[in-house]
């Protein structure tokens, strides 16, 4: 996370703050504004991404290696890109016999829908992928992608917004961690938004 963080450090520099609204029961939240082409540069730094498939009948390496475009609408980020696959094998079924069927590298274009789901108390956003082969792919292909993608799809991960919106600015020489509370989280009209409040930091 530490790692991921950096990187998203330069993006931070470019948050959009604006009061909530003037006369607003909590006017001490502001928002985080994250556009669409700006959140996807961030993941391109952070590729490949691994996936754990969720299925018995799929083994091996599962990663996104390319992200080559990025929408937000309703809730959902679209995104269409690059899946690949190392030492995959099979379990399928022919002519009523279980068989093992070694696939072994496999490069697949992709489009995934993220479906967003916030709980505040946990203060975590979850994200629940929804992969579909590609039109680009051929058809013939089927028989393999979609138990891959069966194997993947409908998986709820999590993402820790504590520790992602941790921020140590120095002052006078010394760090001043400020933490932040989110309240909110939308994702429409090609952006990600975050409503916050700043935490009082605890003093040693």
């Amino acid at each position: 996370m530490n790692a991921a963080y950096r990187r998203l450090l330069p993006l931070l520099l470019l948050i959009l703050c604006l009061p909530r609204y003037a006369g607003a029961e909590q006017p001490d939240q502001f928002t985080f504004i994250l556009p669409a082409p700006a959140l996807l540069q961030t993941l391109q730094t952070m590729l490949p991404l691994p996936l754990e498939p969720d299925s018995a009948n799929v083994n091996g390496t599962i990663s996104i290696d390319a992200i080559d475009t990025l929408a937000i609408h309703d809730k959902i980020i679209s995104l269409h890109g690059v899946l690949s696959g190392k030492n995959l094998s099979m379990s399928t079924e022919i002519a009523g016999q279980n068989i093992r069927l070694k696939l072994g590298q496999l490069i697949l274009p992709l489009s995934c829908d993220l479906l967003l789901r916030f709980d505040r108390p946990a203060q975590q956003l979850f994200i629940t992928p929804q992969l579909k082969p590609s039109q680009d792919q051929p058809a013939a292909g089927g028989e393999v992608i979609l138990p891959l993608m069966a194997a993947l799809n409908n998986r709820e991960f999590p993402v820790d917004l504590k520790k992602l919106l941790t921020l140590n600015p120095t002052i006078g020489g010394q760090s001043r961690p400020l933490r932040l509370e989110t309240v909110g989280v939308t994702a429409e009209k090609n952006q990600l938004v975050l409503r916050l409040r700043p935490q009082k930091s605890k003093s040693n």
